[in-house]
């Protein structure tokens, strides 16, 4: 994903965006795209009367439920048990033109085309990659109608990433006002999704609730016959971004290091592998790590293939990195690369062979980081270890632990700058990395090329350690363990039936029934010591049902922590549990399982089987 929607704080822009290495010349773009035939759109008094509410009927709903925190998700094919296809043609192409029209309506400051004083509009442009999906060029078809329809001119970006997406907005000489990227992540081949981007970044839950609820109307008003202006999507106009992006990430990684034998190809000697998973990463290795010299024989998966017929394309799946440390292993490689569907996260593989995602990522780049900027702030969410916190605090930088969810991470570290408490590296465990030097924008390759400059600034200063020797202080948790509850009721029911559970699980805690059990102190962030601010007075409501507790023993002290969340992306509830003692996370589940699941009555809504299988492992065998 991204990009915080906070970022209107004026990030701080990297140097290298405006160099010349970075920076395409405006006639050789012209040269390429040829321009297009002027489309005139209607003004913003003709836009559609919306004049049914939907408050109450299903098929508004189905466009709100596609909703998915800040982006859009939903079921494109046939193939998944128990789900219908619900991110259809007509409902992306109601989305599409409701983002259109709330870039050109109702946000009029988002772009400098716009003129709030003047009631006629000016074109706003819009670009749209995808990933190689095989629903996503019949989807992109309908987000081309939607656009048009609202009023903005297209540009085809074909497939990317969703780094490049907004990236598309601010580097010259595209700069569109706003971008699109067509993805679901690492979810099935089944499923896809819209992600929005303007120049200030990604849209907040906020901005997606309330586009969500004017394609509700359209979708209402269009099966009832009352129809927009009929559009031609012939004039597209096609454009080349991702290789700009790429010279815009050659560009930094060959000034930062500024080899004194060979400037311009600053890998050469070094061996990569890269892993795409089929996604849309393959182009970082023949555009970017070939170009700069780097030796990539023995790569994964490079070719895009909307099935992902080999594995899930995560830095986290299991699979993913048994192939990629291998690899690495087998050709003896310098470093592997594992990316995302999307490339908004990576994770990376040393030359021994050692898996570096999780809490050894965010060691790793806090490890970069601290030495660019010492004493800084370092967000991630709240299910990090208590090891990385040490970790972080014996290289003197700060910790702050804040709510799941990349963007809260993100927005966390944008707000801490604000407040002028320096924060340069924001980061999830699922690998989502922003850093303030790159508009706050959590952009996996973006997070690699940090990685390589430094394995090439070890090798140049005669450390032949390698990049996972800056790891070799972090403290793996003893026990770690993450489990999953499903939320037995229809799907429109399920947001508000998890709230429910994580929320009561809460009420037990503060009315002491679960004895030793204590929620973790909240509030403003003091930084130093950690913040977990899950008890705002004023929560977002996508994200305020998460709650961490510690967990302490009268004998042993505090041994463990339990992390309990509903999950935006599916209808569930998510249970992490850590601890460090043998056996902690254990007690912990059947704690939880006696004293919580079973007393309160949840069993009518929550299938609590993995808690319970967990709890009563040990006993079975």
């Amino acid at each position: 994903m991204h990009y915080s929607s906070s970022m209107a704080s004026s990030p701080t822009t990297p140097a290298t965006t405006t160099t010349p290495s970075t920076t395409l010349r405006r006639d050789h773009h012209r040269s390429l795209f040829p321009p297009r035939r002027t489309i005139r759109f209607p003004s913003a008094s003709q836009f559609e009367t919306i004049s049914i509410s939907t408050d109450n009927t299903e098929d508004g709903d189905r466009i709100r439920r596609l909703q998915n925190g800040s982006d859009v998700r939903g079921v494109a094919l046939e193939g998944e048990k128990g789900r219908k296809v619900d991110l259809t043609p007509h409902a992306v192409e109601v989305i599409a033109e409701s983002f259109g029209e709330w870039l050109i309506k109702d946000n009029v400051n988002v772009n400098s085309n716009i003129n709030s004083n003047e009631e006629s509009l000016k074109v706003v442009k819009v670009s749209l990659g995808r990933d190689p999906r095989i629903s996503g060029e019949r989807l992109s078809k309908a987000v081309f109608t939607g656009l048009m329809r609202a009023g903005c001119e297209v540009f085809d970006m074909g497939l990317a990433t969703t780094p490049a997406c907004f990236m598309s907005t601010v580097l010259p000489p595209f700069s569109y006002d706003a971008s699109i990227m067509m993805t679901a992540s690492h979810l099935p081949y089944t499923r896809n999704g819209l992600k929005f981007f303007t120049k200030k970044g990604g849209l907040t839950s906020l901005d997606v609730e309330k586009i969500c609820d004017r394609a509700a109307n359209k979708y209402v008003n269009r099966n009832m016959g009352i129809n927009g202006a009929i559009v031609s999507t012939t004039n597209l106009t096609r454009v080349d971004f991702m290789s700009a992006y790429a010279k815009h990430l050659r560009g930094i990684i060959m000034e930062r290091i500024n080899h004194p034998l060979h400037f311009d190809t600053p890998l050469k000697g070094f061996k990569v592998i890269v892993n795409a998973g089929n996604g849309s990463g393959g182009f970082f290795t023949k555009d970017v790590l070939d170009l700069l010299g780097a030796d990539t024989s023995g790569s994964l998966y490079l070719e895009p293939d909307g099935t992902f017929p080999n594995h899930i394309p995560n830095p986290e799946d299991p699979i993913a990195m048994s192939l990629t440390q291998a690899a690495v292993l087998g050709h003896k490689a310098d470093l592997g690369i594992v990316f995302d569907t999307d490339v908004d996260r990576s994770g990376v593989v040393d030359a021994t062979g050692t898996a570096i995602n999780g809490d050894k990522l965010i060691a790793l780049m806090s490890a970069i980081v601290l030495r660019e900027h010492p004493n800084t702030t370092i967000v991630t969410d709240a299910r990090t270890s208590v090891a990385l916190t040490k970790f972080i605090t014996d290289l003197g930088g700060n910790h702050c632990l804040y709510r799941v969810g990349y963007r809260n991470v993100i927005d966390k570290g944008v707000q801490l700058n604000k407040d002028s408490i320096e924060t340069h590296l924001m980061m999830e465990t699922t690998g989502h990395g922003a850093l303030k030097e790159n508009y706050f924008l959590d952009d996996g390759a973006y997070m690699v090329v940090k990685i390589l400059i430094e394995m090439v600034r070890m090798k140049l200063s005669g450390n032949e350690e390698g990049i996972g020797s800056h790891i070799k202080g972090l403290a793996e948790p003893l026990e770690s363990v993450e489990l999953r509850i499903n939320i037995i009721t229809q799907p429109k029911y399920a947001k508000e039936k998890g709230a429910q559970a994580v929320d009561a699980l809460k009420k037990y805690i503060e009315d002491g029934q679960l004895e030793g059990w204590e929620l973790d102190g909240c509030g403003d962030c003091w930084v130093s010591e950690g913040c977990l601010v899950d008890t705002n007075d004023t929560p977002a409501a996508v994200d305020a049902h998460m709650y961490r507790a510690r967990v302490i023993d009268e004998k042993i002290g505090e041994y463990g922590w339990v992390h309990l969340r509903q999950s935006v992306h599916n209808p569930n509830v998510a249970l992490n549990l850590q601890s460090s003692i043998d056996g902690g996370c254990q007690a912990m589940a059947k704690a939880l399982l006696d004293k919580f699941f079973i007393p309160s009555g949840l069993a009518e809504v929550l299938d609590f089987s993995q808690v319970n299988d967990f709890a009563l492992k040990q006993c079975r065998d």
